[in-house]
């Protein structure tokens, strides 16, 4: 009797329908993947997006508080400040504007940059007057009474009456027992000795002086020894800060990523009545017009770190946000914050989720000035 073979494994037949039950089952695999990885990239990023938006708002609000501090001078506001930094390599000139903020406005739709000074000196900051006409930019200056200025201190000397400012350095203060330093504020080149004996060179002060020779009745308005001209703004989609005078010549420092869009708004008290009568960007041309800058309103658009998928990957259009952002104000007043010079240009910006972030910081340093 002949055995017949017996037949081992699996036929066509089967090896195929398992195929094709695997693709499906695959399919469905990275199709709930597919969406799982689009909720988590779209709660991570909104996350990405806050916490930068929040951390930049706050570093900036915080600058924005002490704003004018020891510069609320009255008739001296608005002067543009001019100097050296003499220990950058190459020396860098500096240039700003004696306001607690200078807003600078953005062309089109580029973002705007907010510049911020204030006082470091831990005295009362008061100016301090000038008692004798200086007979060149060297000449010590003699005043009516150097009260916490200290060897090392930034100042700026000013004059009624005339739009520019200099920028220097005091070396060396009234020495107790010393006849005729009791009211002189040096301002050499060079080297000096600051508290405690070290001897440091002098940044600020080139060799034969800077600006002009100051006549008597000029102010010296001390800056202390770490004075702020911060200048915020928007570089490669992130808020960076710049120093103007003790980081001056040094790189932009980075602030929060993730940050496309900064615009702010002057308020201003144009009825001198207390009251913020106008939000505008237009800068202040004289010392009245900057003494009625009473708040600053800003806005900080920040945004995800990674684009949502594209809804049409043919065009490359996509619908995860279909509007510019619109800030809306205390005072029912809106400000639309236009994406579109954002990077990537073009269309692209719709791809990213968006939060704004605004505030309105009260100028309490330019309020409070000394009647």
């Amino acid at each position: 009797m002949t055995r017949g073979i017996q037949q081992r494994g699996f036929s066509l037949i089967e090896v195929m329908i398992s195929t094709v039950v695997s693709l499906f089952a695959t399919l469905a695999i990275m199709q709930s993947f597919a969406v799982s990885e689009g909720y988590r990239r779209t709660a991570t990023s909104g996350g990405d997006a806050a916490f930068s938006g929040a951390l930049g708002a706050y570093l900036l609000d915080r600058d924005l508080q002490m704003a004018g501090y020891g510069i609320n001078t009255g008739v001296y506001l608005g002067c543009q400040v001019s100097g050296f930094d003499e220990l950058a390599t190459p020396v860098q000139s500096i240039g700003f504007t004696l306001a607690p903020v200078q807003i600078t406005p953005g062309t089109g739709v580029n973002p705007d940059s907010i510049t911020v000074v204030s006082s470091s000196t831990g005295w009362l900051p008061a100016p301090i007057t000038l008692t004798t006409s200086m007979a060149s930019p060297s000449d010590n200056y003699q005043v009516n009474n150097p009260f916490g200025v200290t060897a090392g201190d930034v100042a700026i000397l000013a004059q009624s009456g005339n739009n520019a400012c200099t920028l220097v350095q005091a070396t060396n203060t009234p020495t107790a027992g010393t006849a005729g330093s009791q009211n002189t504020v040096q301002h050499t080149s060079g080297t000096y000795r600051i508290t405690g004996g070290a001897t440091v060179a002098a940044r600020y002060n080139p060799t034969g002086g800077v600006g002009p020779a100051y006549p008597a009745n000029s102010v010296l308005i001390d800056m202390g020894a770490a004075p702020t001209v911060s200048t915020y703004s928007i570089q490669n989609n992130t808020l960076v800060v710049t120093q103007q005078v003790t980081g001056a010549g040094q790189p932009v420092q980075p602030v929060a990523a993730n940050i496309v869009q900064l615009k702010a708004l002057y308020g201003k008290d144009t009825a001198g009545g207390g009251t913020i009568t106008a939000w505008n960007t237009a800068a202040p041309v004289s010392a009245t017009q900057w003494a009625a800058v009473l708040a600053i309103r800003v806005a900080l658009v920040a945004r995800s770190a990674q684009p949502e998928k594209q809804t049409d990957p043919t065009s490359g259009t996509c619908s995860t946000t279909t509007a510019a952002p619109i800030v809306t104000w205390d005072d029912g007043t809106t400000t639309t914050l236009d994406l579109s010079g954002t990077t990537p240009t073009g269309p692209a910006w719709q791809c990213y989720r968006y939060r704004v972030f605004h505030m309105t910081a009260s100028l309490r340093n330019l309020i409070w000035t000394p009647a």
